[in-house]
C-alpha cells in the first residue's frame, strides 16, 4: 500500500478555483478553432479529389462544424455531414441495393450513335461492394498532434 500526503492542499484548491474560468475559456476557444481547422482539412485535403473524387460537390458542401457546451464543463466539437451516402463511403458497404424505376436517356445502341431517346428502366436490385474511403476519421487522425498541442497550449496559458 502506498500512502501520500499533500502539503498545501488548501492553497492548491484556491489556485485551482482561480484557474477554472480561464481554463474553461481557453479550452473552449481552442476547441472552436480546432473544429474549424478539422472542417477545413476534411474539405480541402480529403474531399477535393484526394480520398473521394468530386462529382457534384454536395458532400464537400455538407461538411459542417459545430460546438456545444462551450460555457459548461464539457466543451465539445463536432464535424460531420447529413448526406446519406457519406456513411457508406466512410465505413465501406457490401450488400444489396434497390434501384427504383427511372427514365434513362440513351445516345448509343449496339455500339452506334443514335438520336437521344428516353427509355423506361424498370426497378431492380444489385450487389454493391463499396470499399472504405474514410475522410472524416482520417482527417481527425491527421490533425491529432495539432489538436493535442493546441489543447496543451490552452491549458498552460490558463494556469500561468
Amino acid at each position: 500500500m502506498i500512502k501520500g500526503e499533500i502539503i498545501g492542499g488548501s492553497e492548491l484548491m484556491v489556485r485551482a478555483r482561480r484557474w477554472a474560468p480561464a481554463l474553461k475559456g481557453g479550452v473552449s476557444q481552442a476547441i472552436g478553432r480546432l473544429v474549424l481547422m478539422l472542417q477545413r482539412n476534411v474539405k480541402a485535403d480529403k474531399l477535393s479529389g484526394q480520398v473521394l473524387r468530386v462529382k457534384t460537390g454536395r458532400l464537400r458542401r455538407s461538411i459542417n462544424a459545430r460546438t456545444e457546451g462551450m460555457d459548461g464543463n464539457t466543451p465539445t466539437g463536432y464535424v460531420g455531414t447529413n448526406v446519406s451516402y457519406a456513411r457508406p463511403h466512410e465505413y465501406g458497404f457490401t450488400g444489396q441495393v434497390n434501384v427504383k424505376a427511372h427514365i434513362r436517356n440513351i445516345k448509343t445502341a449496339f455500339g452506334k450513335s443514335i438520336t437521344p431517346q428516353a427509355v423506361q428502366v424498370g426497378g431492380f436490385s444489385r450487389q454493391v461492394n463499396l470499399p472504405e474511403r474514410s475522410f472524416l476519421r482520417t482527417g481527425l487522425a491527421d490533425l491529432r498532434p495539432t489538436i493535442a498541442r493546441e489543447l496543451d497550449i490552452a491549458v498552460k496559458e490558463a494556469v500561468k
